[in-house]
C-alpha cells in the first residue's frame, strides 16, 4: 500500500497545489467581490444535475474500458476492475494524464496483466477521447468560429498517431534496430507487443465504438457550462457550452500540464467572455465547471485508490 502511495502521491500533491493556485488566479481575474456576488445568486436547483453529469461520463468511459479489456483478452475480477478504473481518476491532475498508467500497475498487481497490453489500453482511451472531443468541438463551431485551425491541426495529429500504430514494418524495424543492442532487447520486445495490442484496439469497428462512447460521455460534461450559466441567471446555447468544454479540454490536454491546469481554466473563461458573459459570471462558471469535470473526479478517484489498496493488500 505504501509503495503505491509513495510512487504517485508527489504528482498528485503537486497537482492539488497547482489547482489551488489556479483557483486563486481565476478569482482575481474575475474580481473576487464580483464573483462572490454571482455565487450568492446561484440557483441550487441546478446543483444535483451539474454534479450528476461528470459521473455519467465516468460510467460510459467504464464501458469503453471494459470493451478494451475484452479486446486485449483480459478478464479482471469485476469488483477489482471497477475499483481500478475509479482509481485512475485520481491521476487526472498528472501531466498529460500519464498518471493513469497507475491502472496498469494495479492490474499487474491484481492479475499479472502484461504492461504492454494495459498501457496500450490507457493510450487508446486517451486517443479515442481526444477524437471525441474534436468532434464535439467541431459541432460547436457551427455556432462559434473560434479555434478552427487548432481543431484541424489536432485532428491531423490524432489521425497520424492512430495510423502510426498500423505500420507493422516500422515497428519491426525499430525492434531489429534496438535488438542489436543487447541491453535494449527487452525494450524492443515491449515496443512490438505494445504496437500489436494497440493495432487491435484501433480497428475501424473498435474506433467507431470507442469514439461513439466518447462523444456521448464527454457530451455530458459539455452540458455542465450550460447548466451552470443558467444557475447563475445567464444564457448560453447548448452548442456553445459543448464547444467551450471540449475545446478547452483539448487545449489543456495539448499543454501536457497536470490536468491542463491554467490552460483549461483560462480558455474556458476567455471563451465565455467572448460569448457575451460578464467577467464575474465567466469566472464563477469556470470554477463550477472545473470542480464538476475535474476535481470531483479526482476526489472520487482518491477514494477508489484507497479502497483498491485495501483489497489488494488485505491478505498481507
Amino acid at each position: 500500500m505504501n509503495e503505491i502511495m509513495s510512487k504517485y502521491k508527489k504528482p498528485l500533491f503537486s497537482g492539488l497545489l497547482m489547482g489551488l493556485a489556479v483557483v486563486a488566479l481565476v478569482l482575481m481575474l474575475g474580481d473576487l467581490k464580483g464573483v462572490i456576488r454571482v455565487f450568492a445568486g446561484f440557483n441550487l436547483r441546478y446543483l444535483p444535475l451539474i454534479l450528476m453529469l461528470a459521473p455519467l461520463n465516468y460510467i460510459f468511459r467504464y464501458l469503453k474500458w471494459n470493451y478494451y479489456l475484452k479486446l486485449a483478452g483480459l478478464s479482471p475480477e469485476a469488483k477489482m476492475n471497477r475499483l481500478i478504473f475509479i482509481s485512475g481518476l485520481s491521476m487526472t491532475v498528472t501531466p498529460g494524464k500519464v498518471g493513469e498508467l497507475l491502472k496498469c500497475y494495479l492490474l499487474k498487481e491484481h492479475m499479472e496483466a502484461p504492461l504492454s497490453a494495459t498501457s496500450s489500453i490507457v493510450m487508446a482511451e486517451r486517443l479515442s477521447d481526444a477524437v471525441a472531443m474534436v468532434i464535439l468541438a467541431s459541432f460547436g463551431t457551427l455556432a462559434y468560429t473560434y479555434g478552427g485551425y487548432i481543431l484541424l491541426a489536432t485532428s491531423g495529429i490524432l489521425a497520424t498517431a492512430i495510423l502510426f500504430f498500423q505500420c507493422d514494418y516500422l515497428f519491426r524495424y525499430f525492434e531489429r534496430l534496438l535488438g542489436k543492442r543487447g541491453f535494449l532487447q527487452g525494450c524492443a520486445s515491449f515496443l512490438l507487443e505494445f504496437q500489436q495490442n494497440a493495432k487491435r484496439l484501433f480497428t475501424l469497428s473498435s474506433l467507431f465504438f470507442a469514439v461513439g462512447i466518447g462523444v456521448i460521455s464527454w457530451g455530458f460534461e459539455g452540458l455542465v457550462i450550460f447548466l451552470a450559466v443558467r444557475a447563475f441567471g445567464g444564457e448560453i446555447s447548448v452548442l456553445g457550452s459543448v464547444f467551450v468544454v471540449s475545446f478547452s479540454s483539448l487545449l489543456g490536454a495539448l499543454s501536457f500540464l497536470p490536468g491542463g491546469l491554467g490552460v483549461a481554466e483560462g480558455s474556458i473563461m476567455a471563451l465565455l467572455v467572448l460569448t457575451g458573459l460578464g467577467r464575474e459570471m465567466a469566472a464563477a462558471t469556470t470554477l463550477v465547471t472545473r470542480f464538476s469535470t475535474l476535481w470531483l473526479g479526482v476526489g472520487i478517484g482518491i477514494v477508489g485508490l484507497y479502497l483498491t489498496q485495501k483489497e489488494l493488500f488485505k491478505h498481507f
